[in-house]
């Protein structure tokens, strides 16, 4: 990727993802909203990542943006890509941004590479704000204790979960959907729940150890929309294609509930949550 950074895709919606070399995710925002709580940098790259995970006699994983990717990024058009093998499994990640709507979309597409059969997942971890930068950079952890997260049970995908800012941003409540493409079975909705305390000592996230996440809504200090899909066997040579989506409302005046399903159909059917060619 270019050495100028961070690099810019952006939609006619209004929505703008910026990057940092190494793939990671800089800073998300929708004209005055910030969708990120923290600011991801080179070194560390952020709290927002999509995690590949072997199932097997123990669970290994590895995150496939930031510094510690097995993966190479870089960007074609208004998409970034990273490609890369890890465990015999090679894979392709594409961040695609919708052209009518601000909604982004992670699509990740899988080839076993080695000769046995591999049970695999992905995890999405999105830290959320949902307000204006300064409110976010003023004081993040009490920021995170308006965020509402509501897990919705979606017929063909799985969990989704509704993200409200509770705490009003000139008036209106910025609102986020994020969900599968394929089939969530679980969820995180603190990052405490992912991480628990060992992340602090410069350990590994300790929930990405577990075959299921937690499932259950905390609302601690640190907002975070965490998606686990339903493993997946893929046979030698075998491929699949998966990811997750992300459906952003500038204002929803409106508590969380099951009829916000309909922005799950919405997303499902815009031409940019068809998977591009890998």
């Amino acid at each position: 990727m270019s050495a100028a950074v961070p690099l810019q895709l952006t939609s006619p919606s209004g929505l703008a993802v910026r990057l940092n070399a190494n793939g990671s995710i800089h800073r998300v925002d929708c004209r005055d909203v910030v969708v990120n709580a923290f600011v991801g940098n080179e070194l560390e790259g952020g709290p927002a990542n999509l995690y590949l995970r072997r199932h097997g006699a123990r669970i290994e994983w590895t995150p496939l943006l930031g510094p510690r990717s097995p993966g190479t990024a870089w960007v074609e058009g208004q998409a970034l890509h990273v490609a890369g093998e890890w465990a015999a499994i090679r894979f392709q990640v594409s961040l695609v941004l919708a052209r009518s709507v601000p909604a982004w979309f992670w699509h990740v597409a899988l080839e076993n590479a080695g000769p046995d059969e591999q049970m695999v997942d992905l995890v999405y971890a999105q830290d959320v704000a949902l307000a204006h930068y300064a409110t976010v950079r003023l004081n993040e952890y009490y920021l995170s204790q308006y965020v509402d997260h509501t897990p919705l049970q979606h017929a063909s995908r799985g969990v989704v979960l509704a993200v409200r800012q509770n705490l009003g941003v000139d008036g209106r409540h910025p609102w986020l959907a994020v969900g599968s493409l394929r089939y969530a079975q679980s969820f995180c909705t603190d990052a405490i729940q992912l991480h628990g305390l060992s992340s602090r000592a410069g350990g590994l996230p300790a929930a990405l150890h577990v075959a299921r996440l937690p499932g259950v809504r905390q609302q601690h200090e640190h907002s975070m929309a965490v998606l686990q899909e339903a493993p997946l066997s893929l046979a030698a040579g075998e491929r699949a294609r998966l990811g997750f989506f992300a459906w952003l409302e500038l204002d929803h005046p409106d508590a969380s509930a099951a009829s916000d399903l309909a922005f799950v159909d919405r997303a499902l059917g815009l031409p940019e949550a068809a998977a591009p060619d890998a």
